[in-house]
């Protein structure tokens, strides 16, 4: 079944990793869904770009990683029926997913789009980000749904582009070379700061334009703010890859001077003292930085790389702690969301 002959998409079969405590047993999920057209319409504007995309990462990686032909299909795009297992959380859903996590097998890459995009969550976030943003950031045009949708995509392709785990140095592969959670995190920073690189690198291609290309990039601020309020680690000490990888990316961009706290302004609804300023002029260089840094450390399996970046904006976070607690404050106001799923036809 693919995107091409079905409207259907049906998946039984072992989950993600998140659920093990050395990020290695996967879960067990049950998931049904109907294909949402406009996935092959983009797949149809992404598919002449796939080897070159592996290409700019493969010149960012460097030795002893090379570029590999890529067989990868893009991301198909589902509306989501039914999640059950392991799949089904209280609160909450993934909204997209490239699976099998290791291994030979074709993975098959999918982004949800009916998660999310509902009146009252895109109520809510636009509530959130008034509450974050100064009154400028706030301002960039851009439209919720499509551009977590894009960026969702391009997240899930990322999987599939540069050194993954299956990668090798001397015979290691990532998991060996970082630990099974520390090498979930550095997969999960690669797919999600790749994004944002490939955004800027498709822009100059005509796939977005620059105002579409700032409003993905909000966005993807947006949603790494949403995960460190939740913490970077569980009640029990297991890492919260997305909440570690969100802190990477957000102190990263703070000490290039893309992201900046800005103490004394109001936040753009009026009320909360002190907000977030992104300098789009300077988050390209910023992206493109950080993607250079953890493609290298991935490149070389250097875990050495890997735990500096994780001490400094991890757990090393004096620097950035006022701004981590104002944007755990304000996230927290709103309620999580729980999934009732319905299709209709």
């Amino acid at each position: 079944m693919n995107a091409s002959n079905s409207k259907w998409y049906v998946r039984i079969a072992p989950d993600e990793v998140y659920y093990d405590p050395c990020a290695w047993k996967a879960g067990f999920a049950l998931q049904l869904a109907r294909i949402d057209p406009s996935s092959l319409e983009w797949q149809k504007r992404l598919e002449p770009y796939r080897n070159d995309m592996e290409q700019a990462l493969a010149a960012l990686a460097g030795a002893p990683y090379t570029a590999r032909e890529v067989k990868f299909t893009l991301p198909d795009f589902i509306v989501v029926a039914l999640n059950a297992g392991d799949q089904r959380a209280p609160m909450g859903a993934t909204v997209g997913q490239s699976l099998p996590n290791w291994g030979e097998t074709p993975r098959r890459t999918v982004v949800m789009t009916n998660l999310y995009a509902d009146p009252d969550s895109l109520a809510r976030r636009a509530r959130t980000e008034a509450s974050v943003f100064c009154a400028a950031t706030n301002a960039k045009p851009g439209d919720a749904k499509r551009d977590d949708l894009i960026g969702s995509l391009l997240h899930e392709a990322a999987h599939n582009l540069g050194p993954g785990h299956e990668h090798r140095v001397n015979g290691a592969d990532a998991v060996t070379a970082f630990g099974g959670p520390l090498a979930s995190t550095l997969e999960e920073l690669k797919a999600q700061n790749s994004a944002l690189f490939l955004t800027y690198w498709l822009q100059p291609k005509g796939v977005f334009t620059a105002e579409q290309t700032d409003a993905v990039e909000r966005s993807a601020v947006s949603w790494a703010f949403g995960h460190i309020s939740r913490g970077m680690y569980a009640a029990d000490g297991t890492p919260r890859n997305y909440g570690q990888l969100a802190a990477i990316q957000v102190g990263s961009f703070m000490a290039s001077g893309a992201i900046e706290w800005k103490p004394q302004e109001m936040a753009a609804n009026g009320a909360d003292q002190g907000c977030i300023e992104i300098h789009f002029d300077k988050l390209p260089d910023a992206v493109q930085a950080l993607e250079a840094t953890v493609l290298k450390i991935k490149a070389q399996n250097d875990r050495a790389g890997a735990e500096r970046l994780k001490t400094q904006y991890v757990d090393d976070n004096d620097e950035y702690a006022r701004t981590k607690q104002v944007v755990t404050e304000r996230f927290l106001r709103a309620p999580k969301a729980s999934f009732v799923y319905s299709l209709l036809f």
